[in-house]
């Protein structure tokens, strides 16, 4: 999706990153915003936040009507963890363009991280005024159902994600422990290995599956299910005692 987290962002941003490694970026025919911006989303791709401010910062300032300068921006005080500098950045882009729904989705986001789940709500219920945006805020009004303990709209809510994004990995997990929970072993199972497809490379999806797998009493998957969790992921600590607790039992 365009507009999913503005995926769009960090991918120009990986292009352009190449495109340095190649060849020193011209200035010609640019004007000093475009570059600041440009700057601004390197030094975002590569992790450096407070570099990547100061770029959109001084870009924002060249041109007081670019939203997409101020949602970047928003984003690199977001992965920073300034959370009310990227509420100011979310908001200047929305007071600029108001259909700019997919920045509800972000700042849903900050406020559920904040314990304000009332506005976090109605953030995530604006963001889904635009069909085209499902995942960001359905995910996080399942979790805003979870922590009020009405689980099957949870469960709706992440079959809502996994239904426009099959491969989002935290859905999957956080469903399948529902699932799991209320006895629904195979259907549990099926949303770990759906999920897989799309997202082989999670650690949290293996060791469910893992765990799932055991309760199978299937120990070779769930053996080979522990340990690409722990390559994936050498701090996984369920996997590795799950690992330890199969090692016991063969032993025994």
């Amino acid at each position: 999706m365009l507009h999913l987290r503005r995926h769009i962002l960090l991918l120009l941003a990986g292009v352009l990153v190449c495109a340095v490694t190649v060849a020193p970026i011209s200035s010609a025919n640019r004007t000093s915003a475009d570059i600041h911006f440009t700057n601004g989303l390197i030094y975002y791709a590569l992790g450096f936040h407070d570099m990547a401010i100061k770029e959109l910062q001084q870009a924002a300032a060249s041109d007081l009507g670019d939203t997409e300068v101020r949602v970047a921006l928003g984003m690199a005080y977001h992965a920073k963890g300034d959370w009310q500098a990227a509420l100011g950045a979310y908001g200047e882009a929305l007071r600029i363009d108001d259909s700019l729904l997919h920045v509800h989705g972000l700042m849903g986001d900050i406020y559920r991280a904040q314990g304000d789940r009332e506005n976090a709500r109605a953030h995530y219920l604006m963001a889904l005024e635009d069909p085209e945006l499902v995942a960001v805020p359905c995910y996080g009004l399942g979790i805003l159902a979870e922590e009020a303990g009405d689980r099957k709209a949870a469960v709706e809510r992440y079959r809502q994600v996994l239904d426009s994004a099959p491969g989002h990995a935290e859905s999957a997990a956080r469903l399948a422990v529902l699932l799991h929970e209320d006895g629904a072993v195979d259907e549990a199972l099926e949303v770990i290995e759906n999920a897989q497809r799309y997202s082989p490379r999670s650690a949290e999806l293996h060791y469910l599956g893992g765990v799932l797998y055991m309760e199978m009493e299937d120990y070779d998957k769930a053996e080979h299910a522990f340990d690409r969790a722990v390559q994936l992921d050498g701090s996984h600590d369920g996997a590795r005692r799950a690992l330890r607790q199969l090692e016991s039992q063969r032993d025994k």
